[in-house]
């Protein structure tokens, strides 16, 4: 029996062949190339413009908080820890606490015949300062049921009643963390940075707190806080107003303009107080402005 052997060879695609594919398919690739580009860099921007806005959003929402709580004042209490002989003369007396005190609160001292009103002059950490008509003795209570303060907005020069003025720096004082410790905010537009910049600082600190950057990438000359007076000339209203740009380097910047209008109830019920005393006589007797606020804010207020 004969055997037939076959020589049967598997032959490839010759070099002709594969430049020939090549040339069909170098088109089809580069543009998938080319739509995978632009998709990166479109997520890219994307990323970059959510960056950018979540933070100009967090910002302005605690710009508005703070701004609501301007002029605001918290109530607090402690106790005498010694007895007061009653004098005209100012006197400083111990107490467990002076903490939530401010120079200008007026404070209730004593219970039922023994009880009087006093202009604190002067705070300690565990003293205050005013003049006591009457005897006190150790233990009895002292309670600030605070009034609201009416430059808790510092205004901007030169605003009368019924006005309103547009500015980069927003200063503004009250309970702004409700602790009842009184805080000086101050909001600026530092144009050459293109940035919001904010300081806070506690009454009695002595110095004020440095700016910190508050909310980066504002487009130039977008940024502008509108302040509003009623009929007392108190600042009752704050417009807050911002571009914030795209944070990403070598990417299209978007623009996003972020606005509010914030209505501030502690100063406006000050104004009715304030209207009250001059029109009708009350005794309501309003906080004055502390000496630290006029000082820090550079502008003589109230």
């Amino acid at each position: 029996m004969k055997r037939t052997i076959s020589d049967k060879r598997e032959e490839g695609f010759s070099l002709i062949e594969l430049v020939v594919c090549m040339l069909i398919l170098l088109p089809a690739m580069g543009a998938a190339l080319s739509l995978f580009s632009v998709g990166t860099r479109q997520q890219t921007e994307e990323h970059g413009n959510i960056d950018a806005n979540q933070e100009a959003r967090a910002g302005l929402e605690m710009m508005i908080t703070e701004i609501a709580q301007a002029g605001s004042h918290g109530d607090w209490a402690t106790t005498l820890n010694s007895g007061i002989s009653g004098s005209t003369d100012a006197q400083t007396v111990k107490v467990d606490s002076a903490e939530g005190f401010t120079v200008g609160d007026w404070v209730d001292v004593g219970t039922g015949a023994n009880l009087e009103s006093v202009e604190i002059i002067a705070v300690a950490e565990t003293s205050i300062s005013g003049v006591f008509i009457v005897n006190h003795d150790a233990g009895d209570p002292v309670r600030l049921f605070a009034l609201p303060y009416a430059a808790g907005v510092i205004p901007s020069g030169g605003m009368g009643p019924n006005a309103q003025s547009t500015a980069t720096t927003l200063r503004f004082f009250g309970d702004i963390n409700g602790d009842s410790t009184i805080q000086y905010v101050e909001y600026v537009y530092d144009i050459g940075n293109n940035q919001i910049t904010r300081s806070i600082t506690p009454i009695g600190q002595g110095n004020k707190s440095g700016a910190v950057p508050f909310i980066r990438n504002i487009s130039r000359n977008s940024a502008r806080f509108t302040l509003s007076t009623d009929g007392m000339g108190v600042v009752t209203s704050v417009g807050v107003e911002f571009t914030v740009q795209n944070s990403q380097r070598g990417v299209a910047s978007q623009d996003t303009q972020m606005a509010s209008h914030v209505t501030i109830p502690s100063t406006i019920a000050a104004s009715a107080l304030t209207w009250e005393q001059l029109m009708l006589q009350s005794i309501v007797k309003l906080p004055t402005t502390p000496a630290e606020i006029i000082s820090w804010a550079g502008y003589d207020v109230y």
